[in-house]
């Protein structure tokens, strides 16, 4: 049974469709939807921007702050479309300015009061250039990229002083600084100093009525008012602090302990922000009193508009106003700030308050402004585009291919009746029964982030919604011992294995999953899980099915194996050889079981302790922290594995497991953990062309639906001795981005070429180096 893309695009039959159906050899034109005739004249329009701001005004600037802003969004405007020439402007800026903001060097003399001169090198003005600077690292790392912001900001943080961001223009400047240098570095210092640097910021101008911000200390009511007697918020002011919370959301870590305090200051600043918008869909210079300053402002406007749309895109505003607020805002910008030449008018002038009196009109025009516009255009290409996106869609439609069979027939009980079973012509003779557990444990592995996903009206959230469904029932029927489909836990081995799949299914979607299951569903998952400690896992990978099982246990409240846990911790550190890579057991085996097992469940493992807050000897905050990096600098190398035309090596057992090879990759992507180097739409361009050479018009699927013994087709002869067809649905281990929403940057960054396309084509790539492992960590007591 070959699969082809048309028909599977066509399968999953997203709004994408109207984009791609012409790609059929003779196919007529179709009707374009209206979310992508807007998308095509908002992509025009950031062209016609940007191309009008960067033909007229050469990159040899200085980095303090209104140039550097503009890099923000310049950045932004390169992510979205992979336009070399504008990476180029950037580049040329920051070499220009020696990757540095302010130049002193005495650092005796470095001040962070209002200033323009090289001593002010802690004045948050001259260090928002170290975002662009990182956001250039993380494309082609050089330490001396990032060597000047990581000497500034580090001895910054090494003062007892905190009251660095004292008005509301440096929250933009240079909040994003942190977060960004912290995802680079991993130094915790920067989230500490984030928060502790912010709440002094908040006693001197933060409006807790409100959610807004006073510009500084000298705008404070009741001391300050507008013409008008009332609170005199400044737009473009807040307009920053929007729209660097914005940023510094979208960089925290999950895990950071102050997330909440983050969110919760972000969404209730974004219904202050609706609340003043004016009807033509501009905000007010001041916010609050449109008399006072009245007229049209573009780059307050700007920033609101772009911290609305990126609260949309990624599920932080979810009410109906917001997005009326930020459709309002975008037709002001395009309609009105923008002009026939692409220059973008109605800029306030560089200032500090919404001034009365003062003439704005079409020709004020600022770099600052041109990027504010930019973050704007941007995040609405990304709303509009989200159910458009063709890579996704083939994704999609691949996944639900592999998933339907199995989880139809089995929510109904008729899996083992009706699946077209497949074996090793190398066969060692154990009981077929096996299959069905390896099917649905390792496919659902790798989908669950997928149906972890909220409900939406699309058609692959109606399809996304029904494989939940019939997921649920299929979990239930698993360990329901009267119904057909009950898997084969017991009197044998091969169990282990694949229970901790399944577990791993239950990490890995642990609210839409696990939690929704019934109170005898969940009792009879322990009793078969505890169970399997009858298996005495041989001195391989086997050791870390138990631990997931084990440690899954721990994170739902149940008794678990302290020993099986740490046990196989200590044993996993033993085997680790070095930049990467495991060995599997005592001998190192030249094989992708670092892919298959060791990288992912030994995350796994080690998070659902600290999900537990589990407290035993290990430390496993800190194992994870390392063994983080370990999995970065194996995707770092899995992806310089694909060759430029979407291949990879061919090397070593279990490789009918497909794209299994890529999941730690894949697993990096979904947490948003990708090292420097590997950017979002490279790292998707370089999936997706794997998937194509193995996918695409290849006898993968059988007769019935289900996926065949091979590599890239139908290839028997590969199958290892304990090879079946069930045990090839560790392909959709590599499908794990799709838990990311569809207007996330890795679906909606343009495809750039990876690491093997930019060598072999003459371009500009990063340097490979050896990892060390830091220090050792010791046991707690």
């Amino acid at each position: 049974m070959t699969i082809n893309l048309n028909s599977l695009l066509k399968v999953i039959a997203l709004t994408a469709a109207t984009v791609i159906a012409p790609m059929a050899s003779g196919a007529k034109k179709t009707s374009v939807a209206p979310e992508l005739k807007e998308a095509r004249e908002v992509r025009a329009l950031i062209n016609k921007v940007n191309n009008q701001w960067q033909s007229t005004h050469k990159p040899e600037m200085t980095p303090f702050w209104h140039n550097a802003a503009y890099h923000t969004g310049n950045m932004e405007a390169y992510h979205l479309t992979g336009n070399p020439d504008w990476l180029d402007y950037s580049t040329k800026w920051a070499e220009h300015n020696q990757w540095k903001g302010a130049k002193g060097n005495d650092r005796s003399k470095w001040k962070y009061n209002y200033g323009e001169t090289p001593d002010h090198v802690l004045f948050g003005d001259w260090q928002i250039c170290f975002q662009t600077y990182a956001d250039l690292y993380n494309i082609l790392p050089d330490d001396r990229r990032i060597r000047r912001a990581r000497e500034v900001m580090e001895y910054e943080m090494s003062t007892p002083n905190n009251d660095y961001w004292w008005w509301a223009d440096g929250l933009y400047m240079v909040m994003p600084v942190m977060t960004k240098l912290h995802k680079i570095t991993g130094n915790k210092k920067y989230l500490d100093k984030l928060y502790d640097y912010v709440i002094v910021s908040d006693s001197l101008m933060y409006d807790t009525d409100t959610g807004l911000y006073f510009r500084d200390g000298r705008y404070v009511y009741p001391a300050h008012k507008s013409a008008n007697g009332k609170k005199d918020f400044w737009a473009r002011g807040d307009g920053w602090v929007f729209a660097g919370l914005a940023k510094v959301l979208k960089d925290l870590p999950a895990e950071y302990r102050h997330r909440q305090f983050f969110a919760d200051k972000y969404k209730k600043m974004a219904d202050a922000v609706v609340a003043t918008q004016q009807p033509e869909g501009y905000w007010s210079r001041s916010m609050m009193d449109e008399e006072h300053a009245p007229g049209y402002e573009t780059s307050g406007t700007a920033f609101f508009t772009y911290g609305l749309l990126w609260g949309i895109n990624n599920g932080y505003l979810n009410d109906a106003k917001y997005l009326d607020a930020a459709k309002k805002g975008w037709n002001y910008l395009s309609k009105t700030a923008v002009q026939k030449d692409g220059s973008v008018g109605y800029v306030q002038p560089i200032g500090d308050r919404a001034i009365p009196g003062q003439v704005i009109d079409r020709s004020s025009v600022a770099d600052f402004g041109v990027g504010a516009f930019l973050l704007a255009a941007c995040e609405y290409v990304r709303y509009l585009e989200k159910n458009m996106n063709t890579d996704r869609a083939y994704w999609a439609g691949l996944a639900w291919q592999m998933a339907e069979p199995v989880l139809r027939n089995m929510s109904e009980g008729n899996l083992k009746k009706n699946m077209l079973v497949e074996v090793s012509p190398n066969w060692d003779g154990r009981n077929k029964g096996v299959t069905y557990m390896e099917t649905f444990g390792r496919l659902m592995a790798g989908i669950a982030p997928w149906l972890s996903l909220p409900d939406d009206d699309t058609e692959e959230g109606a399809k996304r919604r029904q494989l939940r469904e019939w997921a649920l029932k299929s979990y239930a029927n698993a360990v329901d011992p009267e119904n057909p489909d009950y898997l084969l836990w017991r009197g044998h081995g091969q169990a282990l294995v694949d229970a901790a799949y399944v577990a791993e299914s239950f990490l890995r979607a642990y609210d839409a999953l696990w939690m929704p299951l019934d109170d005898v569903t969940k009792h009879r998952y322990f009793e078969e899980f505890t169970q399997l400690r009858r298996v005495d896992p041989p001195y391989t990978n086997w050791v870390l099915f138990s631990s997931t099982i084990e440690s899954f246990l721990a994170k739902a409240g149940a008794e678990y194996d302290e020993y099986r846990i740490n046990s196989a911790i200590r044993k996993v550190e033993e085997w680790y050889t070095g930049d990467g890579w495991y060995a599997d057991g005592p001998e190192f085996a030249f094989d992708y079981y670092s892919s298959y097992v060791f990288h992912p469940m030994y995350l796994e493992t080690l998070q659902a302790m600290k999900d537990a807050k589990a407290s035993t000897r290990i430390h496993y905050h800190n194992y994870y922290d390392r063994a983080l990096k370990r999995t970065q600098k194996y995707s770092i190398v899995l992806e310089r594995l694909i060759s430029p035309e979407g291949t990879f090596p061919v090397f070593g057992r279990s490789i009918p497991y497909r794209m299994a090879t890529m999941q730690p990759l894949a697993l990096m992507a979904w947490y948003e953990k990708l090292p420097h180097g590997l950017t979002n739409g490279q790292v998707r361009g370089a999936l997706t062309a794997v998937m194509h050479r193995m996918f695409d018009d290849k006898e993968n699927f059988n007769e019935s639906g289900f996926l065949t013994i091979g590599f890239s087709g139908r290839q028997p002869n590969i199958a290892d001795w304990y090879t079946n067809n069930g045990s090839l649905y560790m392909t959709s281990l590599a499908f794990l981005p799709l838990g990311l929403p569809a207007t996330h940057p890795f679906w909606t960054d343009a495809e750039l070429p990876w690491t093997s396309k930019k060598a072999w084509s003459g371009q500009p790539f990063p340097k490979d180096h050896h990892w060390g492992d830091g220090a050792k960590i010791r046991d707690l007591w």
